[in-house]
């Protein structure tokens, strides 16, 4: 039998100490990136390896923790983000709030409630979901189908995603990419972007903050009529009657 898949996590903290101990702490449960370095977390992204978590310092030596968020969210608007820090103030939570962090903990942390969290935020994988609906077997797709879902989980808030992108992204001619990601996943390209965006809509309307036009625009769609439209079709309500629903 196959073990499981390790979840990723990447680990941001200038303390040394605090990487010594996370590894000690996580690094047999969870497949462990760590750096001491903002820089070097970025150029850890851009070579596109994936995580399903991470864990940033408020403050860093090179770039402070909020800075670095900021970067991280303008190419990667999914993946759970933890910050830690030894100053829990008032007005530091509420920075955490302004830019949606997913959760916060202080140092020293208790290792209970650290496991929790990150137990917790590890379930929020919002395509998870998606591909169990779909039955979609991750584990059994070709390498470069695997990757073109990937890119797709990725990119699906870009209104400039295309099958002629992820075909690029993945080194395969668009119709080649259509008809093998439709025979190995049992869906289409475009119809799978759909259930991705829609998907991730409807958690998004979970809060009451987000007007339908954010929630457009964070899912992909440039026009929010066109979006609405397509959420009526999926859902069978519009965006607005279905928060309202919830």
């Amino acid at each position: 039998m196959n073990e499981p898949i390790k979840k990723s996590i990447l680990v941001v903290d200038d303390e040394p100490s605090v990487l010594h101990s996370l590894k000690a702490l996580l690094q047999d449960k969870y497949d462990l990136t760590t750096t001491e370095r903002a820089d070097e977390a970025l150029s850890i992204l851009k070579r596109g390896k994936k995580f399903d978590l991470l864990i940033l310092d408020y403050r860093l030596s090179d770039m402070d923790g909020l800075t670095l968020f900021k970067k991280i969210r303008q190419d990667d608007r999914v993946t759970p983000i933890l910050f830690m820090s030894a100053y829990g103030t008032k007005e530091l939570l509420i920075k955490m709030l302004e830019v949606r962090a997913h959760a916060f903990i202080d140092k020293p942390w208790d290792n209970i409630d650290l496991g929790k969290k990150i137990s917790r935020l590890l379930g929020l994988n919002p395509f998870e979901m998606v591909h169990r609906n779909l039955k979609i077997d991750m584990n059994s797709l070709s390498i470069k189908i695997h990757r073109a879902v990937q890119y797709i989980d990725r990119h699906f808030n870009s209104p400039a995603l295309s099958l002629e992108k992820v075909s690029q992204a993945v080194s395969l001619h668009p119709k080649y990419l259509s008809a093998s990601f439709k025979e190995e996943c049992g869906i289409g390209f475009h119809d799978y972007l759909t259930e991705v965006r829609i998907n991730r809509a409807i958690n998004l309307l979970k809060d009451p903050h987000r007007i339908i036009k954010q929630v457009s625009g964070e899912v992909g769609f440039s026009d929010q009529s066109y979006f609405s439209k397509v959420f009526q079709n999926k859902v069978g309500s519009s965006p607005s009657s279905y928060r309202r629903q919830g």
